[in-house]
């Protein structure tokens, strides 16, 4: 390397110096005493072996002739890499940043907007890919990398040993049937009756499925599935038209009971809740940006209830 470019510091020093007419202000701009300017144009010299700075000439700095030639070349040089920092922070800050969240059909429709109401506004130049997945898929793809965070329902035994969590919510779970069904004329159901009914559910992958079945079989009950569905919409059309009954979150049917499509069954003091929760993986290192997208959704929780 060059006696130049070894001396990088003391080329800025001595730079500053002569563009500021003096060591005492360009000391006050560099932060460092003026002895210490001076020592290290005094180096500086020493190493090129030319005087840069002429002696005795009142409180302005003159360069020398090698000193003033010097100072051309630095002009450029220091201008040209203020232009580069310049450049380099306009792409930061252009710079778009992607952010895939894997959540549910239901909580991508009714929970998601507000999300990106809250974020879009202070982060104009970040990239949102929302996947819509079953539970049980979710969790793969975060295991796999190929969503940054989830937005799911949580169930009793599910093993999120290998995951940070951030519970949001909890959401019912409710057992539905057409308004005109003959379990909405009976004044109390036992959860045995139930045995004997037909259901209509999602397949095995949807974590409510899961959920509601293990709770029954907790509590000595055997659910029997005659109908299932990939797609929640379709359960919930079926129920819609008397083909059978079946457990829904309320966030998913919330327009339908409005409406009178729908009817809860009243199930008495048995309810069934699902945790809404944040999931990330422990062992990932994220972008700056989804953690401040993380805590954006737990500072806006109010919404959630709005929308559940």
């Amino acid at each position: 390397m060059s006696i130049l470019k070894d001396n990088l510091k003391q080329l800025y020093y001595f730079y500053e110096s002569v563009r500021n007419g003096n060591m005492s202000t360009a000391s006050k701009k560099l932060f460092i005493s003026q002895p210490a300017v001076s020592m290290q144009i005094k180096k500086l010299e020493n190493c090129c072996g030319v005087k840069l700075i002429e002696e005795g000439n009142g409180k302005r700095l003159r360069p020398t002739s090698e000193g003033d030639k010097l100072y051309e070349y630095l002009d450029k040089i220091f201008k040209l890499l203020d232009k580069a920092e310049a450049e380099l922070k306009r792409m930061e800050a252009t710079k778009q940043t992607n952010i895939i969240i894997g959540t549910t059909p239901t909580y991508g429709k009714f929970i998601l907007p507000y999300i990106f109401e809250n974020f879009a506004s202070c982060y104009p130049h970040c990239h949102i890919k929302v996947k819509s997945e079953s539970s049980i898929s979710l969790l793969d793809s975060l295991k796999r990398d190929k969503v940054d965070i989830v937005v799911m329902a949580l169930w009793k035994k599910l093993s999120l040993r290998n995951y940070q969590v951030h519970h949001l919510e909890q959401e019912e779970v409710i057992l539905l049937s057409a308004p005109n069904h003959p379990l909405q004329e009976k004044k109390q159901i036992l959860l045995k009756d139930l045995q004997n009914e037909k259901f209509i559910m999602r397949d095995e992958q949807s974590g409510t499925r899961k959920y509601i079945l293990k709770e029954f079989k907790r509590l000595g009950i055997a659910l029997q599935v005659d109908i299932e569905c990939e797609s929640p919409d379709l359960v919930k059309e079926l129920i819609i038209e008397g083909k059978g009954i079946g457990f829904l979150t309320r966030t998913k049917v919330h327009r339908e009971l409005a409406q009178g499509l729908l009817k809860k069954v009243d199930l008495g003091q048995h309810r069934f809740y699902l945790d809404i929760a944040i999931v990330l993986s422990k062992y990932k290192s994220l972008q700056p940006e989804i953690h401040d997208f993380v805590e954006c959704i737990i500072a806006t929780k109010h919404n959630f209830r709005v929308a559940l």
